[in-house]
């Protein structure tokens, strides 16, 4: 692909591992730069997208530079916060109850967005309030997509009303746990270990995007 090529928001979805619908959020939210054709489809130029990946300290997708999902059996644990201290801790408790998980980290929402995609974890530890997008925008991205659906999530934020998202738990069987900060670090340890236990098989594969608006 050149730079004088334009993607189009399918294109981009598929590049960066996500659905349509979140790429369209991003344009409309202001993250992603684009222009609209006079059908109303949207174009964005490659230099844009790398705008847009250097903005939220991501790799380079054109440059083939997405995470992809680590191999074997462990577990993927996907640690989704903002707060670098905070990152260190749920790090550190996941090392000492799940020693033998491989662990990632994402710093913002829309860096999250596309983990999830590209990791499709096993567990991961969700803070709501988190730049680009927030958490409920990134739970929104998991619960539509098929091959996700084995992933679990643990919420630990500090977002109030906290009742919000333990009344979205009640909704969401894939969201298993929701912590508040500060987190106590034995009572989430021992979920992580129960949540562990249910949990048999490697994430499934790629099924391929088949949502969001298409063109």
């Amino acid at each position: 692909m050149t730079q004088d090529e334009h993607l189009s928001l399918g294109k981009v979805a598929k590049r960066c591992n996500v659905s349509r619908t979140t790429v369209y959020r991003w344009i409309i939210g202001g993250h992603l730069k684009a222009y609209s054709l006079p059908s109303g489809h949207f174009r964005v130029k490659p230099v844009d997208l790398q705008e847009f990946c250097r903005s939220f300290g991501m790799p380079d997708v054109l440059a083939g530079g997405v995470r992809r999902k680590a191999v074997g059996n462990k577990l993927n644990i996907l640690i989704a916060d903002d707060h670098p201290d905070v990152v260190l801790l749920l790090r550190k408790v996941t090392e000492r109850y799940l020693p033998d998980a491989a662990i990632h980290e994402a710093v913002n929402g829309v860096d999250t967005c596309i983990a999830v995609g590209t990791l499709q974890p096993h567990i991961m530890l969700l803070d709501i309030m988190m730049p680009g997008m927030d958490g409920f925008a990134v739970l929104q991205e998991l619960l539509r997509r098929p091959e996700l659906s084995e992933s679990r999530v643990v919420i630990v934020s500090a977002y109030e009303p906290f009742d919000r998202v333990e009344e979205l738990a009640r909704l969401n069987p894939q969201i298993v746990s929701c912590i508040r900060k500060p987190v106590s670090v034995d009572a989430l340890g021992r979920s992580l270990q129960e949540i562990a236990k249910t949990i048999s098989a490697t994430p499934k594969p790629s099924a391929g995007e088949s949502d969001g608006p298409r063109e």
